[in-house]
């Protein structure tokens, strides 16, 4: 089980060459996520597409790929209070992972270094970044 980040599902998505350790972690496990983890991904995948980094075939195939794991999400709602407890060290979105990564006693997957302060509090962070 691990708490799948957005960074790391849109690396995942969208990288070529996709980085091998992370697409075998995401294919392995039983992922959770809070539910913002949809318009983070749609978000970024936007961008993408507008940057003229994906095409529309590609956009279209990132999109249908996402949809295609089974990840548990977890609303905002559950959590909020303790979100709101991590205001002084992350963004609500970035501590929407780490909350949930707490109350679930799993590893944090994730691109994105900043994440890293949450091992402080405990959390099994794991930074997998692109291949170069």
């Amino acid at each position: 089980m691990i708490v799948i980040e957005s960074s790391a599902m849109v690396d995942a998505l969208v990288d070529e060459p996709a980085n091998p350790q992370l697409l075998a972690l995401i294919a392995d496990s039983d992922l959770h996520a809070p539910s913002l983890i949809d318009y983070e991904v749609a978000s970024a995948l936007r961008g993408h597409a507008l940057g003229g980094k994906l095409a529309p075939r590609q956009l279209e195939d990132a999109a249908d790929d996402f949809n295609s794991f089974t990840i548990d999400r977890y609303p905002l709602s559950t959590m909020i209070r303790s979100v709101l407890e991590l205001r002084n060290n992350f963004t609500v979105y970035d501590a929407a992972y780490v909350v949930l990564a707490q109350a679930l006693e799993a590893p944090l997957v994730t691109a994105d270094a900043k994440l890293v302060g949450a091992r402080e509090l405990g959390v099994d962070v794991q930074v997998l970044r692109p291949l170069q």
